[in-house]
């Protein structure tokens, strides 16, 4: 909640929906309700039937979903967004994430399309969501229990043809495990996710684009692969030099 009031940029509906919590988190968000522009505490559906509460009561431009644990990594982030004036369906840059005691940068693909987003995970908490893909009413299935925000992105992209922008910019900081490290869940609902949306002819290219990907991304990190292209630059530079 801090890292959102400190934020430079002060144009900002702070909603919270919280799943009526026993702990003390209800006392101390209401101790706070004159910062906020609604908030509510009661029983409800799920993270994602809570997020769609969320969507229900905001009337900005964009919409960015902070779940519990998550925080804004300074207060300069909206300010650094809105300066890049974004007009795209979905602008998403990089979270920070936390394995244990290290921090890291997860770096988001820079390009997007179907098959990208149906292969990758973009981290909601880095992505910033146009008002105008939810104004039909387009919201988080909560029927999933794990993968929701993973297929709210795909929809938006594949079968609403959301617009995508990429920028370099560091929005969250989030701790794994998160709901989505349930891993045998998470698969299970990916597979009931594509077998019920996509023809098979398009699944199996699916699978195979995956396998080649993985077989390139082992190769390149290779140990001696990146032995021979150090190598190779090496004999370049002598080269240039030689010619010089």
């Amino acid at each position: 909640m801090n890292s959102v009031f400190e934020q430079s940029y002060k144009d900002i509906e702070y909603i919270i929906i919280d799943g009526g919590s026993t702990d003390g988190s209800k006392d101390f968000i209401e101790s706070k309700k004159e910062s906020l522009y609604y908030w509510v505490s009661e029983k409800d559906g799920g993270i994602y039937d809570a997020m769609n509460k969320g969507i229900d009561q905001a009337t900005g431009n964009y919409l960015l979903f902070l779940n519990s644990g998550d925080w804004l990594v300074d207060k300069l982030v909206v300010e650094k967004f809105v300066n890049l004036k974004p007009i795209e369906d979905i602008v998403y840059g990089d979270p920070l994430v936390r394995n244990g005691s290290k921090w890291k940068r997860k770096s988001m693909p820079k390009e997007m399309n179907a098959v990208i987003a149906l292969t990758n995970t973009l981290n909601h908490q880095a992505i910033f969501y146009s008002s105008n893909l939810t104004s039909d009413n387009f919201r988080y299935n909560t029927s999933y229990k794990v993968i929701s925000d993973w297929i709210f992105t795909n929809d938006a992209i594949i079968l609403k043809n959301g617009t995508t922008r990429y920028i370099d910019l560091l929005v969250s900081c989030f701790e794994n495990p998160g709901i989505s490290s349930d891993f045998s869940l998470r698969n299970k609902e990916r597979k009931r996710y594509l077998k019920e949306n996509f023809d098979p002819m398009f699944l199996n290219l699916l699978k195979e684009y995956k396998l080649i990907r993985n077989q390139h991304n082992s190769l390149k990190n290779s140990f001696l692969v990146r032995i021979m292209v150090k190598m190779l630059q090496k004999k370049g530079q002598f080269i240039q030099y030689f010619k010089k």
